[in-house]
């Protein structure tokens, strides 16, 4: 099982929008590294503790990935 951090936008007309924080095709390794990220990209957009500013939210989605 793999990790991805989707991060959640809600626009000023209220709509929201959702992509992967890392960019197309990343995925985590761990839950861990997942939530680690997660901190890290609050705190860039200005949150703090983890916690994102009004509007912004991501959240670590487990994926299961095709056998190659």
């Amino acid at each position: 099982m793999k990790w991805v951090l989707v991060y959640i936008i809600v626009g000023t007309l209220g709509e929201p929008s959702a992509v992967n924080a890392m960019g197309p095709k990343y995925f985590f390794d761990t839950m861990h590294d997942c939530f680690w990220m997660r901190e890290e990209v609050a705190n860039k957009l200005g949150g703090k503790d983890g916690y994102f500013p009004p509007g912004k939210q991501a959240i670590c989605v487990p994926v299961e990935m095709p056998s190659t």
